[in-house]
């Protein structure tokens, strides 16, 4: 057993809907309405920004299928996508999780917010200092390649009955 929750999950298949090479998905313990689920990476990776692109590519892939799942076994009318990177946010395991959650219009779940106005001193501001740390945004991590593998030629007949090179005899035969 290891020590993160999520990886026994995992490691047990415990209530998994869901599993390839890189990702799964599973039903938690304790949804916060029928239908919740989660959807992972298989590796042990605690935050978000930690999480190859090629790995987030396929999390919101699956997430946007299991959604459409949502909507067509259970009569979802809306889903929430969300991930809670942190404490601060609301992350309470250590391990990557992108929540996907069916919603039926006055499902009384608490997850909105209000808004709060900024002034545009405020929001310059915040432009600069995130223009700064921009230079990544764009670019894509991609996996990398797995060495391929040759197989050894068949072996191929080296001579005729009458001693003469087979693949000789085959060019002859060409026109």
């Amino acid at each position: 057993m290891s020590t993160c929750p999520i990886c026994d999950v995992i490691a047990k298949k415990h209530c998994l809907i869901y599993e390839d090479e890189k990702v799964c998905a599973f039903l938690p313990d304790a949804p916060l309405v029928p239908g919740h689920m989660l959807v992972t990476p298989k590796q042990h990776v605690p935050i978000f920004e930690q999480v190859p692109d090629f790995v987030v590519d396929q999390l919101f892939i699956k997430a946007n299928k299991l959604s459409i799942a949502l909507f067509e076994s259970l009569g979802a009318e809306g889903t929430n996508i969300i991930v809670t990177n942190g404490p601060a946010a609301g992350q309470v395991y250590p391990h990557v999780l992108v929540h996907v959650i069916p919603r039926k219009t006055n499902d009384n779940l608490p997850l909105l917010w209000q808004p709060k106005k900024a002034s545009e001193e405020e929001l310059s501001s915040l432009e600069e200092k995130l223009k700064e740390n921009m230079g990544s945004v764009g670019q894509f991590e991609r996996e990398p390649k797995k060495p391929v593998e040759i197989a050894p030629p068949k072996e191929l007949p080296r001579e005729t009955e009458k001693g003469e090179s087979y693949l000789i005899k085959q060019l002859r035969r060409i026109p």
